[in-house]
């Protein structure tokens, strides 16, 4: 099914401290679309900064954009600050893409030269760059540390692609990259035998409380009140834009009477994973993000227990917060058969549309089942516009959590 929309996700770039510094932008074709750079650049330009806007997708951060050669000679008008101008590993640097990338460098841009391969022919660009970007799947060991020695001479950032494990991400720290991409920070740092930390092992019983399906009002009302931490953050998602109402809600009870059990319960998970500060707030951003792109598919569907499908979302990427196994994780919470097989497996329509969540959130769009998805009512627009709706709901979300 085509669509008229070609839209984007993004995937952040890490510092060496985990934290965000940038994010890049990925263009999303359709069903059957015939590959075009030029053609790609521009409807993801125009969906970033005319239909969305800039700054609700990038959350203020700096967008890595990919140009192709048109793109490099007849720019348009972006502010540096916020573009870092992407040269995509087919341009071919003659003498008139080396001017203009002077110039656009002399403007104030940033310069990065994706998937770098060492060849002469990019030397006069390499002296423009700041930042080059390395696939660390395609380059490793001594192939790998031959590369960056001979970058060493440039005066250039090292960006490591494709960085799937912390021990790669710790490899890659060591041989001095300085920026990070891929799916790292999603997985668990280490998978082993041992028992959680007491740390947190007090947010597992916490979760396993609050998701208890027999836990009634009262008990429930005094675990989160017991808990001023838990408590004070509930209340005050329970008084922002995505409840708002004329009554301020300032009680628990209040607030189960107003948003209901399920809802809290979620809250309260949330909340709790938030306060695992070894984590970064990125990881939080995805599960939000995450579960709320599930809620909102579910909710446009007919699918039955479409309340699950945000606990599923919430829960999926429950390994890289307590790095255990998801199967040693779920052994500890009261989840039914069929949140556990869609977390554990991917099965059941709650655990195919995850799929594609996470498939989509990677730019694996080969990997998107739309026939799956269109036979749950579920287009491709209405799949990118859960997707944005997503990301601007959980962006605002983090400023209570972190508040």
């Amino acid at each position: 099914m085509e669509s008229p929309n070609i839209l984007l996700a993004r995937q952040p770039i890490y510092d060496s401290t985990l934290n965000v510094k940038a994010y890049e932008l990925l263009f999303r074709p359709p069903a059957g679309w015939v590959w075009d750079g030029d053609v790609a650049t521009s409807q993801l330009v125009v969906n970033a900064f005319a239909e969305i806007g800039i700054d609700k997708v990038t959350d203020n951060k700096r967008a890595f954009i990919n140009f192709t050669r048109q793109w490099l000679l007849s720019p348009p008008p972006f502010d540096p600050r916020f573009v870092v101008i992407e040269i995509l590993e087919s341009v071919e640097p003659d003498a008139a893409v080396v001017r203009n990338v002077a110039q656009l460098k002399q403007a104030g841009y940033t310069i990065a030269l994706d998937d770098f391969v060492f060849d002469p022919k990019w030397q006069p660009l390499l002296e423009l760059a700041d930042i080059v970007k390395i696939d660390v799947l395609q380059h490793q060991g001594d192939a790998l540390e031959k590369l960056i020695g001979q970058l060493r001479e440039y005066p250039v950032q090292l960006l490591a692609e494709k960085v799937e494990t912390h021990s790669e991400f710790e490899q890659c720290k060591l041989l001095g990259f300085k920026l990070f991409q891929g799916y790292f920070m999603c997985r668990p740092q280490n998978i082993h035998g041992e028992s959680i930390p007491a740390n947190k092992m007090v947010v597992m019983q916490l979760l396993a409380e609050v998701q208890n399906p027999d836990v009634d009002l009262g008990g429930l009302e005094k675990l989160i009140s017991h808990d001023v931490s838990l408590s004070t953050k509930l209340l005050r998602i329970c008084n922002s834009a995505r409840y708002a109402t004329r009554t301020r809600i300032d009680s628990i009870r209040k607030a189960m009477v107003l948003i209901g059990l399920l809802e809290l319960k979620q809250w309260a998970s949330i909340i709790a994973l938030s306060r695992m500060t070894d984590k970064p707030n990125e990881l939080i951003m995805l599960t939000l993000t995450r579960a709320r792109m599930m809620e909102l598919l579910a909710h446009a569907t007919t699918v039955p227990n479409r309340d699950i499908y945000f606990t599923v979302g919430m829960f999926s990427f429950i390994d890289a917060f307590f790095d255990q196994s998801k199967e040693t994780i779920l052994r500890s919470l009261p989840f039914n058969e069929e949140v556990n097989n869609a977390l554990l497996h991917y099965e059941g329509v709650p655990g195919k549309m995850l799929q594609a969540v996470a498939a989509h959130e990677q730019g694996h769009w080969d990997q998107i089942n739309w026939q799956t998805l269109e036979a749950l009512g579920i287009s491709q627009d209405m799949f990118e516009n859960a997707y944005l709706e997503a990301l601007q709901w959980a962006a605002a979300i983090m400023e209570s959590l972190l508040a």
